[in-house]
């Protein structure tokens, strides 16, 4: 975890280094990543040890530190060079910047949202008629009935069971539907 003095730091030279990414992207030919890059090296920087950062930002030299110059160096490598960590982990996609776009003729698909109120709907069903069909106590029905289909909270139950007994009902019955949905045996 980075010192809050090289954390300070980061927050002050941010708006430069980043302009010194976005000027090196331009050159290497990927102008719309400075942000990415800049991004990239001070996650970089941050999984270095604490000694060594603040000995960088100890060290001046003509008004800045080491630290700048370190951060300056690895936004000019992960920029330009095909080998650096930025460039490795994210391919730039190959564009033909000559290619007349509004000739390529390009289906227009809508896609219908997809209403998942009739899937739930039927789903409910399903568990009610399973519910129905179980052989259960009393007890068991009135549980899974209150937090299921009534969606009440068992800190609300006004019976005598404890939390961890209404839990371990309404589990088990809601395991035993799930079974018998699933088509498995049931004992």
């Amino acid at each position: 975890m980075a010192s809050e003095a090289v954390n300070k730091y980061i927050t002050l030279r941010y708006d430069r280094w980043l302009e010194h990414s976005r000027y090196h992207c331009r050159l290497a030919g990927i102008p719309e990543e400075g942000l990415d890059v800049l991004n990239e090296v001070l996650c970089s920087l941050l999984a270095k040890d604490d000694r060594l950062l603040i000995r960088l930002l100890q060290a001046k030299k003509n008004g800045y530190t080491e630290l700048d110059f370190f951060v300056l160096r690895m936004i000019k490598l992960n920029a330009t060079s095909p080998t650096s960590p930025y460039r490795n982990r994210y391919k730039a996609i190959p564009a033909d910047y000559n290619a007349d776009y509004t000739r390529l003729e390009i289906e227009d698909i809508y896609d219908e949202p997809e209403d998942n109120t009739e899937t739930l709907l039927t789903q409910f069903h399903l568990v009610r008629e399973v519910f129905e069909e179980l052989d259960l106590s009393p007890l068991a029905r009135k549980v899974f009935e209150y937090r299921f289909f009534n969606d009440q909270n068992f800190s609300d139950w006004t019976g005598s069971e404890s939390l961890k007994e209404l839990y371990e009902v309404y589990n088990g019955v809601q395991e035993l539907i799930r079974k018998k949905i699933k088509g498995e045996s049931l004992f």
